[in-house]
């Protein structure tokens, strides 16, 4: 059997709704050589009943059905190990691909001989529905990043860490994937932290190719403890693993920037909802991901605070 030219990688778990969207845009796809890898993480809505649905008249998907829950990361990690594509994308249920976005990304990717390419994200609302724009797309219209430190001061609509702005060669993958610990959030830091020292080159289009969905349902718009639990491992993973892979003015410019979401994730962001569990349960994570923390790494007033919430009984 034919390789496809691209597995795009879908996860899924709660989202019925934005998933007749999601589908949508793959179908339209005007590269159609691929093929639509779906991970459905024991969904305790109607998904899996949708996405049979939508996808019985085409092969080219495959539907993977988790029966206990994993996570975001195992359930891409399925995805990418199942993949036969020569190159690899991520789409989360809940946005969209712009209909040109494999088409555009593995001609740039091609032509810039790159590895990986990226296009810039449309931040939409919940009431978005996917359908085909009339954008003029083109493959000279681009930028070169070759230092990670440059990637990650990018806006949002380039941020670095959204993995699903993006087409990987599906070699570059062979010994990269996602932390299956990082079971809510924090995978996609955790994926291209472990990738771009790897590969410092990528591409990156000047024009749209994703609608990435704001609602408030989504795991970025509630409290859950899993979020911040992600911190002490992640923590960890860098000190151990990563410190010596990138050059100091990029530690500089990113750790003080994630000890501070630690900040804002365990006193500010939902501190309003907030019960007196919940408050234990974050005293606890915070102490424990401030162990982890290399304090070298941050400002000295970020430093003072770490040592004084390391030891705070």
């Amino acid at each position: 059997m034919k390789e496809p030219t691209v597995s795009i990688i879908l996860p899924n778990r709660n989202y019925a709704p934005f998933l007749p969207d999601a589908i949508a845009s793959i179908k339209a796809q005007t590269l159609t050589d691929w093929e639509c890898i779906i991970i459905d993480d024991a969904s305790t809505d109607n998904s899996v009943e949708v996405i049979n649905n939508l996808i019985a008249d085409d092969n080219r998907f495959k539907l993977i059905v988790n029966k206990t829950s994993r996570g975001i990361s195992t359930s891409r990690n399925l995805g990418i190990n199942a993949a036969r594509g020569e190159w690899i994308s991520f789409l989360d249920s809940d946005d969209c691909y712009a209909e040109y976005f494999l088409e555009m990304l593995v001609k740039l990717a091609r032509e810039a001989d790159v590895e990986i390419a990226g296009a810039l994200a449309k931040i939409v609302n919940e009431d978005f529905h996917f359908k085909v724009s009339d954008t003029k797309w083109n493959t000279y219209d681009y930028i070169f990043f070759e230092n990670p430190l440059d990637m990650i001061r990018m806006p949002q609509v380039r941020k670095w860490i959204w993995c699903w702005r993006k087409i990987y060669k599906r070699s570059v993958l062979k010994y990269i994937r996602f932390r299956d610990e990082m079971k809510v959030n924090g995978d996609d830091v955790m994926f291209m932290l472990d990738l771009q020292w790897h590969v410092p080159r990528i591409a990156e289009s000047n024009i749209e190719g994703v609608y990435h969905r704001t609602h408030k349902t989504s795991i970025t718009s509630r409290f859950n403890i899993e979020r911040v639990t992600m911190f002490p491992l992640m923590f960890k993973y860098i000190k151990d693993e990563l410190l010596d892979k990138y050059k100091k003015d990029f530690w500089d410019a990113f750790y003080p920037g994630l000890f501070l979401l630690l900040m804002s994730e365990s006193f500010i962001r939902f501190g309003s909802v907030l019960n007196d569990q919940n408050k234990k349960d974050l005293k606890k994570i915070l102490k424990s991901a401030c162990k982890q923390v290399v304090t070298k790494r941050l400002p000295f007033k970020q430093r003072l605070l770490c040592r004084y919430l390391r030891w705070k009984k």
